[in-house]
């Protein structure tokens, strides 16, 4: 099997695939003719490139290394750490240019594409040694055998280190029947057998950043003929195929919890499946197995409008497009009459947009066609595709819910696998009505944003139960107690230390029904949040008064209006409205519980969010909330 389609270069020639052409062109003439860097800049993590504000991505411009523009306020930052930052993103642009500077040259023939690869990768490989050794966190370390975990040389740590390898990798199989075999031995002896020595030890239990180490070792060692790198892969003790053993639940979802993880490690064990194939190396049944079918289920828990629920880290508004790249690079591998080549065209033929990701961007023309469909699947029958049906469907192995019918779809995330890349936001849903999204999860800023720390990553910004104002404290798997589609029962124990909950949410044609139960014989207050989205108008007919949320951090401290509505009432109706459409909204308050109206922030938190919170005061309380058409 080649890597490349066998009818690339013809149908790049066509009227509409030449329009592409010239779009590859200017983005790579544009960067290219002015490439210069040095093994004297230090890069560091892209996390850190995020507004302390509003949360948004700050804006790489290539001709301002020193000054760094909020995408959203438009505030401009100075610091040594965001100019590290640039680094690291102008060395990505570097090597994902050289790749399409590669997919060029098979395209055109151009010979400049052919040098200005040459040229990167061999600046790369020629200087690899002296770029320092140095971790996320700056720390400095003289060698790979005393270094911190996660260190990187040319990227600010191993991670990125191997996206970088798998990208060379690409570009020199575009490459390699042109390519002189001395530059080729000196890449793999000056550069590739480096990577391996930093990165094999690195490779220390099941994580998707492990996963990514393996890819990279794995796609070098097919690709040069080493042995040992393949072995490493394949055979290691944390090896790739133990990797989706154990790191992959029964119900087909990393482990980790979040949609998004869930995405990257799939993208970066693609690469090794792929060049599997390639190179006629047994990936392994049971993996096999494994893997396809993690791509299979992602298409069961997507919204029926593409957009992906959000649990825990990751970021916000993805949808089935932002990888449709993933899906291209697996379905070259399975083939277009497969189940995920069957999956990849479902998904290109989605009306919605592809949404974007912050960090670690692949190679879109205009946001619309991925290097990887023209590179692999230029001659698939797009339109040729057979529908797939979504149902409702439990996830008990993953903590997850989908619960669907013709209009609305509930997700629902009832416990946690561990702590990695978790939110402490147990029995939080997000919810669709009829394609509009009414509720979604915020995901996160970068890691290092202070909002992301401070609102996103608390429990207060999801749509549960807080306790004492504070953080929910379990990492622990939920139960689920009745499910039959258009209905479950789960429940969380020690979800604060001696405390339960327990939530059934309840789909019908014309409403969602919840209900919420605190257990544990506690007295505290317990207060449930409801979030709606920014575009709605959520409004009550009666009076609300200024209050005090009285609390002062945990997320508290970013309420921005807090409005007690006042009423003897024990059923509060609201009014949402968005765009032509209106739902109503019926919440029925226990003895002595008080019912507020808030405005809290988004994700970018210059957006505003209307919240619904109920407070009760009693130990054991229910909460009810009813949306209705």
């Amino acid at each position: 099997m080649d890597y490349i389609n066998k009818n690339f270069h013809r149908l790049m020639g066509s009227e509409e695939n030449q329009k592409l052409i010239e779009a590859m062109r200017r983005d790579v003439d544009q960067f290219m003719p002015g490439f210069s860097d040095s093994a004297d800049r230090l890069s560091r993590w892209g996390h850190y490139y995020f507004c302390d504000d509003d949360g948004g991505r700050l804006i790489f411009d290539l001709n301002s290394p020193h000054e760094h523009r909020c995408q959203v306020c438009g505030k401009v930052y100075k610091s040594e750490i965001l100019d590290g930052v640039w680094t690291y993103f102008y060395r990505n642009r570097a090597v994902v240019m050289a790749l399409v500077s590669a997919a060029l040259y098979r395209a055109t023939k151009e010979r400049k594409y052919f040098d200005y690869t040459v040229k990167v990768i061999g600046f790369y490989a020629d200087h690899y040694r002296e770029f320092p050794l140095h971790n996320k966190e700056n720390d400095h370390c003289g060698s790979y055998d005393t270094m911190a975990w996660g260190c990187g040389k040319m990227m600010p740590q191993g991670l990125n280190e191997s996206i970088v390898a798998i990208r060379f990798v690409q570009a020199i199989e575009l490459l390699r029947d042109e390519v002189d075999e001395q530059w080729l031995s000196g890449v793999y002896k000056n550069m590739f057998r480096e990577m391996f020595h930093l990165l094999a030890p690195q490779v220390t239990s099941i994580h998707n950043i492990s996963c990514w180490d393996l890819s990279a070792i794995g796609v070098i060692g097919l690709a040069f003929r080493d042995q040992e790198m393949v072995d490493f892969a394949f055979g290691s003790e944390f090896n790739i195929r133990e990797q989706l053993k154990q790191g992959v639940t029964q119900d087909s979802f990393w482990y980790e919890g979040s949609i998004h993880y869930n995405f990257f490690l799939l993208e970066g064990i693609s690469y090794l499946f792929l060049f599997s194939k390639i190179y006629g190396y047994d990936f392994g049944e049971e993996s096999s197995r494994i893997f396809e079918n993690m791509f299979i289920q992602a298409y069961h828990y997507a919204f029926d409008n593409q957009y992906l629920p959000n649990p825990n880290d990751g970021w916000p508004n993805l949808n089935l497009k932002t990888f449709s790249y993933v899906y291209h690079t697996v379905a070259r591998a399975f083939g277009e009459d497969s189940p995920v080549g069957n999956l990849t065209k479902i998904i290109e033929a989605s009306g919605e947009p592809r949404t974007i990701l912050p960090l670690s961007e692949p190679y879109y023309c205009g946001n619309k066609v991925c290097l990887e469909q023209l590179l692999f699947n230029i001659d698939f029958e797009f339109g040729r595709f057979t529908p797939v049906e979504r149902t409702s469907r439990n996830f008990p192995r993953s903590n997850f819910v989908m619960l669907r019918n013709k209009n609305w779809n509930v997700f629902m995330k009832y416990g946690l696998n561990g702590r990695s890349h978790a939110h402490p936001d147990i029995m939080n849903v997000e919810v669709m009505y009829k394609n509009h999204r009414i509720s979604r999860d915020l995901s996160n800023a970068g890691y290092q944003s202070r909002l992301c720390n401070e609102w996103h990553r608390r429990t207060l910004s999801h749509n549960t139960v807080c306790c004492n104002g504070a953080d929910i404290t379990s990492v622990s798997p939920g139960e689920c107690l009745y499910y039959d589609g258009g209905k479950i029962t789960a429940l969380a124990r020690n979800v604060y230390e001696g405390i339960d909950y327990q939530r059934t949410l309840t789909v019908t044609e014309g409403s969602v029904e919840d209900e919420f139960t605190v257990a544990g014989g506690k007295k505290g207050i317990y207060d449930y949040v409801f979030h709606f989205e920014s575009d709605i108008n959520v409004s009550c007919g009666l009076e609300c008064r200024e209050g005090e949320p009285g609390f002062e951090d945990n997320g508290y401290q970013h309420i921005l209006e807090t409005g007690r509505i006042v009423t003897e009432e024990k059923t509060v109706a609201f009014r949402a409205e968005s765009g032509g459409w209106k739902l109503d909204i019926a919440a029925e308050l226990e003895e002595g519980q008080e019912i507020y109206l808030l405005k809290t922030m988004d994700n970018p938190v210059n957006q505003i969010r209307t919240t619904i919170l109920i407070r009760s005061n009693s130990k054991d309380p229910r909460f009810h909330l009813t949306i209705k058409e």
